[in-house]
């Protein structure tokens, strides 16, 4: 941890500031805290209601009455002396607000007050607008902000790192596509993440055109390529299996790795100058992958349009609900990774990765979240020599990598 950063946060009054804690995911990961990270913590859960803190508060009490309990912080987003304040007495923000709503002024407020960020914002119109406006910002201020570190984007750029590094140290190549799988993913929305999808669907065309564009948050653009499947979508790997160009999170991780690429490619740890990322789902037989292709089809199509936007409006869950908590809890998640060496050779060299969970994508954002928030406060060792900047999960590097493996995730990595 550079001495600017030691100095900024001596005297700070909470270690971690969970912004955004009454929502579902925020609920979620409040508990991961508390039932994981250290006793003597000194923490804050905030939102815009006191009633609904308090509750969770008496919530959190009930988990682990021996431990420091959160201090409760009202907070108004409108008001950004007030919100500063907050923001100024933490040494680490997790932000899980509604983020196209509130997200770029509690991003701004956490530059302005030298406060580390975490978000699990999945808009990338938004995530471009931090990019632009606050990246250097950032860097020059030493602050990290870490995006979609999360269930969607986190483990994607995770294995990228891992598979990329496994095929750099045992063949000394470099990597030309990432094919990444979710093997084993339920994916269910929570009422936030779906005002977020409805609210996405309101965008300008154009905007939402350049949001699917692959390099779209790298700062080094190159030419679109299509994403290697058969006119239906489909795609056959040697080690993974049947895969289904369906997934719903595909474009923004997409995004998301790509960005990572761009910031990693003059260090030591750069994938190389031809990588791709590509995001597909594992299906049981060519009729089930179809079948995932044409629903996606149909919920884009849907959010598109005003009369079945409304329809959608009507049966997303709304802000604070989710999927059921314990049905959530034994959801097992895998997800796979291969990355294909950049060579001529007609049998290139491949690394595989993967991770798994025993529990569902929200409880893997609370973890995520959770571990990325203790690797900055108690490490703060980033990947690349970077001091600060828009950055991505990998960024956290080896430490957030033990981080996920010691909290339960099952990481595999090696030559195939």
């Amino acid at each position: 941890m550079n001495k600017v950063v030691e100095e900024r946060r001596r005297s700070r009054k909470y270690d971690i500031l969970l912004l955004g804690a009454t929502g579902y995911t925020g609920l979620l990961t409040a508990e991961y805290i508390v039932r994981h990270l250290p006793v003597d913590l000194k923490w804050a859960i905030a939102g815009r209601s006191k009633s609904k803190l308090e509750g969770l508060s008496n919530k959190l009490k009930d988990l682990d009455p021996e431990r420091v309990q959160p201090e409760i912080e009202v907070v108004t987003f409108d008001d950004s002396s007030q919100l500063g304040s907050v923001v100024k007495n933490s040494k680490v923000c997790i932000s899980v607000v509604l983020y196209w709503q509130v997200g770029e002024v509690v991003a701004k407020s956490c530059i302005e007050n030298g406060t580390d960020y975490i978000d699990v914002a999945g808009d990338i119109p938004l995530l471009r607008t931090l990019i632009d406006k606050y990246h250097d910002a950032a860097v020059n201020a030493s602050i990290a902000l870490i995006h979609l570190c999360g269930v969607f984007s986190g483990p994607q750029d995770l294995l990228t790192w891992a598979a990329a590094r496994e095929l750099a140290q045992k063949t000394s190549l470099k990597t030309k596509e990432l094919v990444f799988s979710a093997a084993e993913f339920e994916a269910v929305v929570s009422g936030g993440s779906a005002s977020s999808l409805l609210a996405e669907s309101t965008y300008d065309p154009q905007v939402v055109t350049e949001a699917k564009q692959p390099w779209v948050l790298s700062p080094i653009k190159r030419p679109q390529t299509s994403t290697p499947a058969s006119f239906f979508g489909m795609r056959k790997d040697p080690t993974l299996g049947l895969l289904s160009a369906s997934s719903f999170g595909a474009v923004e991780n997409r995004a998301l790795v790509h960005r990572t690429w761009a910031l990693l490619q003059d260090t030591d740890q750069g994938y190389g100058p031809n990588f791709r990322y590509n995001e597909y789902i594992k299906v049981s037989s060519a009729a089930d992958g179809i079948l995932r292709i044409l629903t996606f089809i149909l919920v884009r199509v849907a959010l598109k349009f005003g009369p079945t936007r409304h329809i959608l409006r009507l049966i997303f869950p709304k802000p604070g609900e989710g999927p059921d908590v314990e049905k959530e809890r034994s959801s097992r998640v895998k997800f796979e990774a291969i990355a294909i060496a950049d060579t001529n050779s007609g049998n290139a060299p491949r690394a595989y990765a993967s991770f798994s969970y025993p529990s569902g994508g929200y409880h893997i954002t609370a973890l995520f979240l959770a571990q990325a928030a203790a690797s900055l406060l108690y490490t703060r060792s980033l990947a690349g020599q970077f001091s600060g900047g828009c950055l991505t999960p990998v960024f956290l590097g080896e430490d957030f990598w033990r981080r996920i493996q010691e909290a339960g995730a099952v990481l595999q990595v090696n030559m195939v």
